[in-house]
């Protein structure tokens, strides 16, 4: 059997999961089910990587952000996903996360060296990951794209990647619990 370790970019799986199904709330979203449909498999690895939300003090509206992404990280910890943090930087009053895409990188070349993986299923849709992409399929590994139906595909990521599949509508909302 295939060894499977599943990357959600948490902030791309986010946005796109939104769009696609607006209604479905994401921090009571059954992870592991969704990986078992891409994979076909209940054996995977599973990471999700995001930029921490740090509040500032406690009448601050990150204060609210802070307490719902933690919230979440205990969800995602129950259900046995690895959570990765990055961080959050304010530049100009808008924050951007930082240190998310080279954890991804570190993780997929890391995992592909160390035989930690057969198949990598990457959900994001960062063309910075090439890189690393190739370097694990230099090593042998397969790196499955998981793009999103219904949104912009990434070219660069479904040329360089083993393959492509996508998420559905109906993939989120049967993942919803």
């Amino acid at each position: 059997m295939a060894k499977n370790l599943i990357i959600f970019d948490g902030s791309n799986f986010y946005h796109k999961a939104k769009r696609l199904a607006p209604n479905v709330h994401l921090s009571n979203f059954n992870y592991g089910k969704l990986s078992e449909i891409l994979t076909g498999s209940n054996e995977n690895d599973i990471e999700y990587c995001v930029g921490e939300i740090k509040p500032k003090k406690s009448d601050d509206p990150s204060a609210d952000l802070y307490a719902g992404q933690q919230k979440l990280f205990y969800y995602l910890q129950q259900q046995k996903v690895v959570v990765k943090k990055g961080f959050m930087l304010k530049t100009q009053g808008v924050y951007h996360e930082k240190g998310v895409d080279v954890r991804i990188a570190t993780d997929i070349v890391r995992g592909a060296l160390k035989n930690e993986y057969d198949i990598c299923y990457l959900i994001s849709s960062d063309s910075d990951l090439l890189p690393a992409i190739e370097t694990a399929i230099s090593a042998g590994k397969k790196v499955i794209y998981v793009a999103f139906e219904g949104n912009i595909v990434s070219k660069a990521l479904a040329v360089n990647s083993s393959s492509v599949v996508f998420i559905t509508k109906s993939m989120i909302e049967n993942g919803a619990i």
